[in-house]
């Protein structure tokens, strides 16, 4: 009976325990906030910026495959103040698209959630702009995040 009490009752009191832990559960687009943009001054005056953001996906079919070289999962529209309106920046090429890693959830839990910072070179603008970018993602299933916006940043001040 004491082999009972106090090895096989408490192992599957903790069993029990453990299964009923709250999972985070998210909608299966993808959801992101704004959380900073940071300005990195370089000698070279090519500056640029870190951008973070939090995101939050139900299935966490996150990021691209590391053979697929074209493919993207976050997009930056870049804007630009022009006579005290923000314009935005035509950019055919889609030098502002970056990559996410593949990410896979781990457990039982396919949710995921994080951070992601991007570095974004502005060395295409004249010193004293003010900018501000939008962006979003898109999962591997090709669902839309929201769309979110920075804070507006003078760049190039000395």
């Amino acid at each position: 009976k004491s082999l009972i009490a106090f090895v096989i009752f408490p192992a599957v009191a903790l069993f029990f325990m453990n299964s009923c832990t709250d999972e985070d559960t998210y909608p299966i687009t993808p959801e992101i906030a704004f959380k900073s943009l940071e300005i990195l001054q370089n000698t070279s005056q090519n500056d640029s910026v870190v951008l973070t953001f939090s995101f939050t996906d139900g299935d966490g079919d996150i990021g691209t495959p590391q053979l697929d070289t074209s493919g993207r999962d976050v997009f930056v529209k870049f804007y630009e103040m022009k006579n005290g309106v923000f314009v935005a920046f035509d950019d055919p090429f889609g030098a502002f698209n970056y990559r996410i890693p593949f990410l896979i959830p781990r457990g039982n839990n396919s949710s995921l959630k994080g951070d992601i910072r991007i570095n974004v070179d502005y060395n295409v603008l004249q010193p004293n702009d003010t900018v501000k970018y939008e962006v979003y993602m898109r999962d591997r299933a090709g669902h839309k995040s929201n769309t979110i916006q920075t804070t507006t940043i003078i760049t190039g001040v000395e």
